[in-house]
């Protein structure tokens, strides 16, 4: 190389110039010696500054001046270029980690045995792995004989659904995807891609799903059976008219039921397809009129067996009127509905120190308290025979509980079984439009 015929050229005029002046001065070998000592001097010197710029080698090399300065910038330049590319790897590696965090599914890499070599988040919330575990085995952390199954590739599609007993009962789809071998170099081992998904949801929603269309299918089936039935009879040429206009009569109890179940189930379709208004949408409601329209037809429904008692504040609000007036009647009618003759119910409508509430208690039957979480679910009732008896589809409180959730409410209720049942909700204050100084005083009815 260049540098090497230079320093071939420096010594050979070094030693050149030690000679001439040891033959000038008849001292040859004193004069190569001192020129051999300088020159190691010189090198040695050379050699403390590499030994200085080693220990911080990716600062430039700027006080080198013999020989070794073209060696040490070139390691100088391979060091920053292998500086480089580690920062660019690094910054590759955290986005990546980043990204494999970001992933809503679990993500666990394994080898052929289940030792786990990577995982994601989501895999510590869903499998209760963590990143101390990383060469543990999956399967002893994870105890379920389908897992080892999948593992090994005894399963069908690589994919099994397990449920996990935990905090709360939980149902995972679990899928492996070979990786293959990362190269040959490595240990010679297959790697897998473990995918976990929370299918719970979902599991839930097919559940309800099912339970639905069972239930429209069963809800229907009934008075479709008797209107076929009178049908039938109506087809029975020997009918006089009296006997006819009879059997119409009784045709209309099922169709109306009928009527009311498909609009109900239309009106709770749309309250769930739509999005939550915007406070600009809403309208502003006299409350009181509307209360007062609702116990009136309470009163007819009632036919008098039942005191009700409205005890309304003049608080207007805003809100979808058609959506507000539906929640209420199906509150008012339950109670009526579902309260023994002579029973007393209460219909309030008061302010709060946070907004306005709606309440409803009655003297009914009551609800026995392994029911009231579920009492919201579209056709679940707590006595099919005596709910049939009492009428209703069994979605009023299904609509009641997405009324007042697009208005920033939620249906509570407490009851005692014998005793009666109290129904309400609160409207925050952003939903009040005015409010009176004085108390409206109770109407009986």
């Amino acid at each position: 190389m260049q540098w090497d015929r230079m320093e071939v050229l420096r010594i050979t005029l070094f030693l050149g110039i030690a000679v001439v002046l040891g033959l000038a001065t008849e001292q040859t070998g004193w004069c190569l010696l001192v020129a051999v000592t300088l020159w190691s001097l010189f090198h040695f010197r050379e050699y403390l500054k590499f030994a200085h710029w080693a220990a911080h080698p990716l600062r430039r090399p700027d006080e080198l001046v013999s020989a070794w300065r073209t060696p040490v910038e070139n390691l100088y330049r391979v060091l920053r270029t292998a500086r480089h590319r580690s920062h660019r790897l690094l910054h590759e590696l955290r986005r990546f980690q980043r990204t494999y965090d970001a992933i809503p599914d679990g993500a666990v890499i394994i080898s052929a045995q289940g030792q786990i070599e990577k995982l994601n988040k989501a895999a510590t919330l869903l499998l209760g792995v963590t990143r101390f575990d990383l060469g543990q085995n999956l399967v002893s952390l994870v105890r379920h004989p389908e897992l080892v199954s999948l593992i090994k590739g005894r399963v069908e599609n690589d994919i099994i659904e397990v449920t996990l007993n935990g905090e709360q009962e939980r149902h995972l789809e679990i899928r492996r995807i070979d990786l293959g071998r990362p190269s040959e170099s490595d240990d010679n081992q297959d790697r897998y891609l473990i995918l976990v998904r929370d299918v719970t949801e979902l599991n839930r929603l097919l559940t309800m799903r099912q339970d639905f269309i069972a239930n429209v299918s069963h809800e229907i089936r009934t008075p479709l059976t008797v209107i076929m039935g009178y049908l039938e009879t109506l087809s029975d040429n020997t009918l006089n008219e009296t006997d006819m206009r009879a059997v119409l009569h009784r045709i209309t109890s099922p169709a109306n039921r009928m009527k009311a179940l498909v609009e109900d189930l239309s009106l709770l379709t749309r309250l769930e397809s739509s999005p939550i208004p915007d406070m600009d949408a809403l309208d502003r409601i006299d409350v009181v009129s509307m209360l007062k329209e609702l116990v009136a037809q309470a009163g007819h429904l009632s036919r008098g067996k039942h005191r009700i008692i409205l005890n309304a504040e003049p608080i207007q609000i805003f809100a979808l009127e058609t959506e507000l007036h539906s929640a209420f009647n199906n509150l008012i009618t339950n109670a009526v509905r579902y309260s023994p003759d002579g029973g007393e119910i209460d219909v309030l409508w008061v302010a709060t120190p946070d907004g306005v509430r709606f309440e409803i208690i009655d003297q009914g039957i009551g609800i026995p308290s392994e029911h009231l979480e579920r009492i919201t679910e579209r056709f679940y009732r707590v006595d099919f025979a005596s709910a049939r008896v009492k009428g209703g589809t069994g979605l009023g409180l299904a609509i009641v509980k997405h009324v007042l959730k697009r208005h920033n409410s939620s249906l509570q209720v407490t009851s005692i079984p014998g005793e009666g049942s109290r129904f309400w909700c609160d409207f925050p204050q952003q939903h009040i439009a005015a409010k009176s100084k004085h108390h409206k005083p109770g109407v009986n009815l």
